[in-house]
């Protein structure tokens, strides 16, 4: 089942371990990070206990790369998101807004992203 915001905890991973493989080394993830590929049973929630998921398009779409940024942590804790939980979209506008910030010469500032963006859950 392909996932869904509704339904993580009955979606599994459709990547194949080859596909892993292209993923990490095109985006350069450590290998001492352990990337692993789940089991095709293994459902997406609850996360596997000392494993960060990744959903592969937030570095497609939204051109993330790890390490994340300061900024970006910043963000996800004090909305109390884990990166899978935000749209590509939102994370574009996060991106943009440091990549804004640092063309100007300022260190982004929550306070001031939160000025301008809202932040929406789903189902609420």
């Amino acid at each position: 089942m392909a996932p869904g915001k509704d339904n993580l905890s009955e979606s599994v991973s459709v990547l194949t371990q080859r596909q892993l493989d292209k993923f990490v080394q095109e985006y350069r993830i450590p290998l001492d990070l352990n990337p692993v590929l789940p089991s095709k049973n293994e459902i997406i929630y609850p996360f596997r206990h000392g494993k960060f998921p990744l959903y592969t398009r937030v570095c497609n779409f939204a051109n993330y790369r790890v390490p994340f940024s300061k900024f970006l942590i910043m963000v996800l804790r004090y909305f109390c998101v884990h990166l899978f939980q935000v749209n590509p979209f939102g994370l574009s506008r996060i991106s943009h807004f440091e990549v804004s910030c640092r063309a100007q010469d300022q260190r982004p500032d929550l306070d001031v992203f939160r000025y301008f963006y809202e932040f929406i859950t789903a189902g609420y």
